[in-house]
């Protein structure tokens, strides 16, 4: 297989040829230890080369999009939901696997399914560590929408989901601001809080297209 850092190049033009001319964005962040280095907090641990992240609605995004915490993370720091794309594994795989464990909802084409609706984009990171050097990463944004009277019911206890909140996909702006101030409650997730944000302004930015 062939990379643009962490894009596997055949991958994308696959999904290119799904869901349209999906936007591939490059950006370069800044980040010390323990942001790679740190338990939770490493992205490229299990053999990770990307992760994805849905972008879960019940109809109308503007109405609701969903978000998750952890219980490990610091108070508040509600989040889009992702997993990580291990080598070897695709994205799409990586999605409904994710999609499964955190909701219990399984994607397909029937009623009672998660139906995948476009790739909004992806976001490629340059992440720049004083010791490790750079580290290449990406993010694939899907809009996905959640079956009708569906419940959440997480399958994977090792995922550690602490509450569900809905929030109106104009507000992912603001919940981006309160992980970019996530260093005011842990500063040891500084970093984290600063990545987690870029994700959720480029989601706001793409929703606002559509």
């Amino acid at each position: 297989m062939s990379y643009i850092n962490a894009v596997e190049i055949e991958e994308m033009a696959k999904l290119r040829e799904w869901w349209g001319d999906a936007l591939l964005r490059s950006t370069a962040l800044s980040v010390d230890s323990p942001f790679l280095t740190g338990e939770h907090q490493m992205l490229t641990s299990a053999r990770r080369r990307a992760e994805i992240c849905y972008v879960m609605h019940r109809g109308d995004p503007a109405e609701g999009v969903l978000l998750h915490i952890k219980t490990f993370y610091p108070e508040g720091a509600y989040r889009l939901p992702t997993g990580g794309v291990h080598i070897g594994e695709t994205v799409l795989d990586t999605l409904a696997r994710e999609i499964f464990e955190e909701t219990g909802l399984t994607i397909g084409a029937g009623e009672n399914d998660v139906q995948v609706e476009r790739l909004l984009g992806v976001l490629v990171y340059d992440l720049r560590h004083a010791v490790l050097g750079a580290t290449p990463f990406a993010t694939y944004h899907f809009l996905v929408r959640m079956p009708p009277g569906a419940t959440l019911t997480p399958q994977d206890p090792d995922e550690s989901i602490g509450g569900w909140l809905w929030r109106p996909a104009p507000e992912l702006l603001a919940v981006a601001e309160t992980l970019d101030a996530v260093y005011l409650r842990s500063q040891q997730w500084a970093d984290w809080g600063r990545f987690r944000a870029l994700s959720h302004r480029f989601v706001a930015e793409r929703l606002a297209t559509i």
